[in-house]
């Protein structure tokens, strides 16, 4: 299903759930028919909803999510740089390889970049007081399927430390394989154009 058709959908419940949200006005109440008068309500109601479908569905395609819509579909953007240059670099790069390998031992990798200066780093507060912090750090690999298309994988670097401690791994599995695409050539070539 569309998801711009599934937001609309769940736009509606809430106005059912919300009444005062979908009360109806004298102004779209009018004159005439109760069934026209209906009728124009929710043609308002449904044109009101496209518009907040069509702004979600935009903020989910932005660059700043991480994906694109392409034919109708999310796909994580394609990274080919490799800006991370942190000493654990070559070593974090080479375990995400070393998994991408194992489980399509056929795909020859094109891109395996962490796209990030630096660890994302977010402090850990309880009661309102810093207890630690918490980092991430994000891994792609694009890999050529043969001659039929190709395949994104997203790997994620999580650690933690208490305050004056050094930083943990957090994940039992390290790194953590959080997404693939399976891409086309032709959805490949969209996502490489910038």
């Amino acid at each position: 299903m569309e998801i711009k058709r599934i937001l609309w959908m769940v736009l509606v419940l809430l106005l059912v759930c919300h009444p005062s949200e979908a009360q109806v006005t004298k102004k779209d109440t009018g004159n005439g028919p109760l069934k026209e008068r209906v009728g124009n309500f929710w043609k308002k109601t449904k044109k009101s909803l496209d518009k907040v479908a069509d702004k979600v569905s935009n903020d989910l395609s932005s660059e700043s999510s991480g994906l694109r819509r392409v034919k109708g579909r999310y796909y994580m953007n394609i990274y080919d740089t490799n800006i991370y240059k942190g000493e654990d670099c070559d070593d974090l790069r080479e375990m995400c390889r070393k998994e991408f390998v194992a489980k399509y031992p056929e795909v020859k990798i094109r891109y395996c970049v962490i796209p990030q200066t630096d660890w994302e780093t977010q402090t850990v507060e309880t009661n309102g007081a810093v207890t630690g912090y918490s980092q991430t750090l994000f891994c792609y690999i694009l890999g050529k399927d043969g001659e039929e298309g190709f395949i994104n994988a997203k790997f994620v670097f999580e650690r933690q430390k208490k305050v004056g401690e050094a930083y943990m791994n957090t994940r039992v599995k390290w790194p953590l394989w959080l997404r693939t695409d399976v891409l086309t050539n032709e959805v490949t070539e969209q996502l490489m154009m910038k």
